[in-house]
């Protein structure tokens, strides 16, 4: 077989992939896509945001193409944040602590910004970082981190490693959170094994029979009622917990998709779940309220939920964020 024979298959197969190509951006361009209402605000860029947090005066939004800072107030680009002239690839937590200090999690270990300064961190005590899914500062001061080989807990120095022989459900942990009575909540969201576990100070504790192993969110009401956001592609839902009754509420019940991808309530009470392909749903005194692409929302899948004190919502998506003004619930609630 000659190179000429060899070539040609090969170029009308990159002809075909170029024509689809121009295809699609033709549709992007002329398809009109809904457009949201006048108290929404789109944000773009960046465009993959998988963590929200607001610091020293600026939302700060992470995601797969690195860091930037937004202005809470106009919502414009103020910096993609660069640390030695480099961008920090896959971020998947940010945390900001009672020191006042701001930590980046992402696919190379840690950044935190102490005192205007970045310290990258690939070890904690003699504990090597592997990628980093999840960042919590418990009450007592301590930083955990879960990572894709075990959970780290951090403080005054001291560094303890926690992994499947210990009791832990899974040694990937993508989700952390700490409940009113002090006990924490590690879940695995990124692997199909999945995975709950609970830590009392004491032991660990793990748990079946949920709406499905898969844990990507976790959150309690103010109720004391923990809820977690579970699922893979379009199985999943949320499985409540009350301190005695487990219930599950899934896309009958009116959520926009099976899979959970994040949960967050809100300070009038509301409680939204953000999903995988289907946008995201407001549960209120008079139920399950879905946003979606054809209001205009901006992206399919929702991975980070914030509020910020002026009342606005922030959704970090696959595609920018979508900013709810608080006027935008004002208006309905006067209708």
């Amino acid at each position: 077989m000659n190179l000429r024979q060899v070539w040609k298959p090969i170029a009308q197969f990159l002809s075909g992939v170029l024509l689809i190509a121009g295809i699609s951006g033709i549709i992007w361009v002329l398809v009109p896509r809904p457009k949201a209402p006048e108290a929404w605000q789109i944000i773009r860029p960046p465009i993959d945001v998988a963590a929200l947090a607001l610091y020293d005066g600026a939302i700060w939004a992470g995601g797969r193409d690195g860091v930037v800072r937004i202005d809470p107030v106009s919502g414009a680009l103020l910096e993609d944040v660069r640390i030695e002239g480099n961008a920090l690839r896959f971020v998947y937590a940010l945390l900001v602590t009672r020191e006042g200090d701001l930590w980046i999690g992402h696919d190379r270990g840690i950044h935190r910004l102490h005192q205007g300064r970045w310290e990258h961190m690939r070890t904690i005590g003699d504990v090597p970082l592997a990628r980093v899914y999840a960042l919590l500062q418990t009450r007592d001061g301590a930083i955990w981190i879960g990572t894709e080989t075990g959970l780290l807990r951090y403080r005054h120095n001291d560094a303890t490693f926690f992994t499947r022989d210990d009791g832990l459900a899974s040694n990937v942990v993508s989700v952390l959170f700490e409940d009113s009575r002090g006990v924490v909540w590690a879940g695995n969201g990124m692997t199909m094994e999945g995975g709950l576990s609970s830590w009392d100070g004491t032991a660990w504790r793990t748990y079946e029979g949920l709406v499905h192993p898969m844990i990507n969110a976790i959150i309690e009401d103010h109720n004391g009622v923990l809820w977690f956001g579970a699922g893979f592609a379009a199985r999943g839902g949320i499985s409540r917990f009350d301190g005695t009754t487990w219930s599950v509420i899934t896309r009958a019940d009116g959520l926009a998709g099976d899979k959970v991808r994040s949960l967050f309530q809100d300070a009038y009470g509301g409680i939204w779940a953000g999903s995988e392909y289907d946008g995201v749903a407001h549960l209120t005194n008079n139920g399950w309220e879905v946003f979606d692409a054809d209001d205009g929302f901006s992206g399919a899948e929702t991975k980070a939920i914030m509020q910020t004190p002026d009342g606005d919502m922030w959704f970090g998506t696959d595609n920018g964020i979508t900013r709810m003004r608080a006027s935008f619930f004002d208006q309905r609630a006067n209708h």
